[in-house]
């Protein structure tokens, strides 16, 4: 568990670090609440702003388109109100005229005098038209004369030396559609997109009927042919080619037809794509006319916001899309329809275009992500600033407590030590405690053994000077060897003793060892306190407060800084098992074992030092134990082998005699 949490320890940063995440936090996150409170109102006023911006383009040239084509519509019919024109048609056609027709023009054709006038007056003045309408745009490729049937009878493009003539050597015949839409409505038609073989170029016809209204005068407003303009598309893509980042990068604008096809588009590669799911027969009937040269599969993109905008009346619509399938990058679309009518009668021309105009949500907020790339920067400024100067204050602060920390490292480790030596110093303390205890026991016990065999001497000596006269040999011969025995006894006890004194001259030896042991924990204690003083001032620095002498005064006056403490219970060891090994052999307690006893008061067997106690073993003056003595409470002065004293002999008034053998 402690090396986890010195683990954990090690984990966390250090003070310096954390005082710099803490200044960099306080710098940064007010300026990062700001930047993205602004961020968010200004990216929807951004959008507004761009939405309108967008609208406001797509409408200038939503208005250039349309006046440009009510311009070329204006160029027809300004060459359609020639009198030379319904004067050519009719006298060209009268003849071929059905005949409820004819009926009709025979007054005007009588008046024309076509007879003469036809090729004088009529055909020139229409060639030359035709070949002035050609020049009134450098867009334009041809004109063309119609008749009311759609078969063609001048075209600017016709060969001829002179400007006068214009026929047409192969006459061609008008779409059915344009047919229809002129004749029948009597008013202006712009046809489909087309392309030629190679799509280099993309352009369109223009159709403007021709009436007997500048013949008669009385707004007669019957058909009879109509003129066919061919223009080009190249002021139109020149439009679309200027919206390329004109709006912010990657902005760009393109028509869509009436199908939903791309007729003019800024990206060249995305022309003549359908934005609406065109079914099977629409496709056949573009491959069919071949409206866009060699092209027979319109590519159809899946953008479902386009089409539905295409489907709204809103004029203008804006909204928001992708403009690619599967991109993930938003544009803002504006779309506009393009309306045109004619300048002749203001009824509508049927056209079906539409403008659109888009530019990347990220240019829209190009402002904001300006600003927030701004902010960012100085946001970094902020933070390199915050980091320094926290890693200053971290460092000033912080040194002192890492001084600290190190100063209660090594007051820690000094500690520990001296704990350690203390711990072994109390151990060996013990030890010798029990020892010399033990020692002082065995002094004690050899003493009281040597007492014990000195008066036993005294006592048998009287005695023996006493009855030595009286007594027999074999009385004496054991009297002299008891009074041997004693001496061997006395020899033992004197050995033992010196063994004890040696172990108390160790045990005094280890006492001032363990002194030295103490004397210089006491010195390592000093040591540490010193070095937690230190770091006790270091630590008053980080965190204030009053001075270390105040507190200590304080502390004083309160009684708790000098308070005694209670002694520690002495730590278990092993000296009492090692004071053991130093005990001499001999009964429990701190009496010495009797010494062996005068054959004439033998009750008890006779001990010596290094038998055991409580065999009932005698002692026979030679060493031997049996039990034959013979003595006991009946005869307390039984002799040597059961003999009792002599005869009349008192025992020696020195010795006394206790019950059971004991002195």
């Amino acid at each position: 568990m402690a090396t986890a949490k010195n683990q954990q320890r090690r984990r966390r940063l250090p003070l310096s670090a954390r005082l710099s995440l803490l200044v960099l936090f306080a710098a940064v996150l007010p300026l990062a609440a700001v930047v993205g409170i602004n961020d968010t109102f200004a990216r929807a006023t951004l959008e507004q702003q761009g939405r309108t911006s967008l609208t406001t383009d797509a409408q200038a040239k939503v208005a250039l388109v349309q006046e440009y084509l009510h311009e070329r519509v204006l160029d027809g019919q300004a060459l359609s109100t020639l009198p030379t024109a319904p004067a050519f048609l009719v006298c060209a056609e009268f003849s071929a005229l059905p005949p409820s027709q004819t009926v009709k023009l025979a007054p005007i054709a009588l008046q024309l005098n076509c007879a003469t006038q036809l090729s004088v007056l009529y055909e020139p003045s229409n060639c030359r038209g035709l070949k002035v309408g050609v020049n009134r745009d450098t867009n334009y490729t041809t004109w063309a004369l119609y008749d009311a049937r759609g078969d063609s009878l001048l075209s600017s493009a016709a060969e001829s030396p002179d400007e006068t003539q214009c026929q047409v050597a192969v006459p061609s015949t008008a779409p059915a559609a344009a047919v229809q839409q002129v004749v029948q409505n009597a008013t202006s038609w712009i046809s489909p997109v087309y392309s030629d073989a190679l799509r280099q170029n993309t352009f369109i016809d223009i159709y403007t009927p021709i009436t007997l209204a500048p013949l008669t005068q009385n707004k007669n407003q019957t058909i009879v042919g109509f003129m066919r303009s061919t223009l080009n598309l190249n002021y139109i893509d020149g439009l679309m080619k200027g919206e390329s980042g004109a709006n912010g990068s990657g902005s760009y604008a393109f028509i869509t037809d009436a199908n939903g096809i791309r007729i003019a588009d800024t990206n060249q590669s995305e022309l003549f794509s359908s934005v609406l799911p065109l079914d099977a027969a629409t496709q056949q009937q573009i491959a069919s006319d071949k409206r866009f040269g060699n092209l027979t599969q319109i590519p159809q993109d899946s953008l479902p916001a386009v089409a539905g905008s295409l489907q709204s009346a809103a004029n203008p619509d804006s909204f928001q899309s992708p403009a690619a399938p599967g991109s993930s990058v938003q544009y803002q679309f504006v779309r506009v329809h393009i309306q045109l009518t004619d300048p002749a009668n203001n009824n509508p021309i049927s056209l079906g275009w539409s403008y659109f105009v888009l530019s990347p949500i990220s240019t829209v907020t190009a402002v904001a992500n300006n600003q927030v790339e701004t902010s960012l920067i100085i946001a970094g400024i902020i933070a390199v600033l915050a980091i320094l100067i926290g890693l200053l204050i971290g460092r000033a602060i912080a040194r002192p407590v890492h001084a600290a920390t190190a100063d209660l490292e090594g007051a820690a480790g000094s500690l520990q030590l001296l704990a350690a030596r203390q711990q072994g110093a109390a151990g060996e303390q013990q030890w010798v405690v029990d020892a010399c205890k033990t020692g002082l026991d065995s002094v004690r016990y050899l003493a009281d053994a040597m007492n014990q065999a000195a008066r036993r001497i005294i006592d048998a000596s009287n005695w023996f000077s006493e009855y030595w006269d009286r007594l027999t040999e074999e009385q004496a011969r054991r009297t002299v060897q008891h009074l041997l025995e004693l001496a061997r006894y006395i020899d033992e006890a004197a050995r033992r003793q010196q063994a004890s004194n040696e172990r108390l001259g160790k045990a005094i030896t280890v006492t001032d060892q363990v002194s030295d042991q103490l004397v210089t924990g006491a010195a390592a204690a000093s040591k540490s306190a010193e070095q937690l003083e230190q770091v006790v001032s270091n630590l008053q620095r980080v965190v204030g407060g009053r001075p270390r002498g105040q507190a200590q005064q304080a502390m004083a006056e309160q009684g708790d800084l000098f308070a005694p403490m209670a002694a520690p219970a002495p730590a278990p060891s092993n000296g009492q098992r090692a004071a053991q090994s130093m005990r001499m052999d001999g009964p429990s307690g701190n009496r010495a074992p009797r010494a062996p006893q005068a054959p004439w008061n033998a009750n008890q067997p006779s001990q010596t030092f290094d038998n055991g106690y409580g065999n009932n073993d005698g002692y026979d003056g030679y060493g031997n134990y049996g039990g034959n003595y013979g003595g006991g409470p009946s005869n307390p002065y039984g002799g040597y082998t059961g003999q009792p004293a002599p005869r009349g002999l008192p025992a020696p008034n020195s010795m006394r005699q206790q019950q059971g053998g004991e002195w």
